[in-house]
């Protein structure tokens, strides 16, 4: 920036000692378009929508999708660069879009690097929940088999239960007491839990199948034509050779509440 009010200053040398020969008519005339024409190329390269960072930024565009390319993390220079000319509320929009560009590519080393690296800039909850679902988006396309995992609860109901309303909820064995799903049951006897069953995007049945985790299955059932609550729970180590269990509850094992 420095470079360009030099630049600028020298370019004005030749009008001022044209302006202080006394023979120089006009001269408010040339003052004024001359401040006028500097300006203008001043602010071409330094305002808010100067052509010099625009190229700055494209350069930094084709620089970051090289690495991508490449399926390597991208350079700590390149990246310094990012943090210099990226304005701090457009930076996740950046992120996300290079993110997304990488997973689409099929370039996981260079997704995960960014993921880890823009981690620190999603930090509102809304924010959150795209960074978890960039997450998500990445481990189902490097990990496709997983990607529709889910878990097939079938179950008999209890004696004297002909309607009814039920909770199913699926937690991580010693993990956070936040369900990896949750789903409501009625008039059914088949409680289908997959995905879509999270609260959290990429804290969820894949997830679980991926680390071979053993969940903990908290099944509720509200007896409406008794006003009787039954519960049962069951504790199942995930087989990772298939992206699918199933889960048999038979009549007996109610418990009254």
């Amino acid at each position: 920036m420095i470079f360009i009010y030099l630049l600028s200053f020298f370019a004005l040398l030749p009008i001022f000692a044209y302006l202080l020969n006394q023979g120089t008519a006009n001269k408010g005339y040339i003052i004024g378009i001359s401040t006028i024409i500097i300006f203008l190329c001043i602010f071409s390269f330094i305002g808010k929508f100067s052509y010099l960072g625009f190229f700055e930024e494209q350069v930094l565009t084709n620089e970051m999708k090289d690495d991508i390319k490449k399926d390597t993390s991208i350079s700590t220079t390149t990246l310094n660069k990012f943090e210099r000319l990226i304005e701090d509320e457009n930076k996740i929009y950046w992120m996300q879009s290079l993110i997304l560009e990488a997973i689409d590519n099929k370039k996981f080393n260079a997704a995960e690097g960014l993921i880890t690296y823009s981690e620190r800039y999603f930090k509102s909850s809304e924010e959150k929940f795209i960074f978890y679902s960039l997450y998500r988006d990445l481990r189902d396309s490097k990990f496709p088999l997983f990607a529709n995992s889910t878990i097939f609860i079938d179950f008999d109901r209890p004696t004297n239960c002909s309607n009814y309303e039920g909770l199913v909820e699926v937690f991580i064995m010693n993990g956070p007491d936040i369900p990896i799903a949750k789903i409501n049951v009625n008039k059914n006897t088949m409680a289908i839990l997959n995905n879509t069953s999270s609260s959290i995007p990429g804290f969820d049945i894949s997830s679980a199948y991926l680390n071979k985790e053993t969940v903990d299955i908290q099944f509720s059932l509200m007896c409406i034509n008794s006003d009787t609550q039954y519960i049962t729970e069951a504790l199942i180590l995930l087989d990772q050779s298939e992206p699918s269990n199933t889960y048999k509850i038979s009549s007996n094992e109610w418990l009254k509440k």
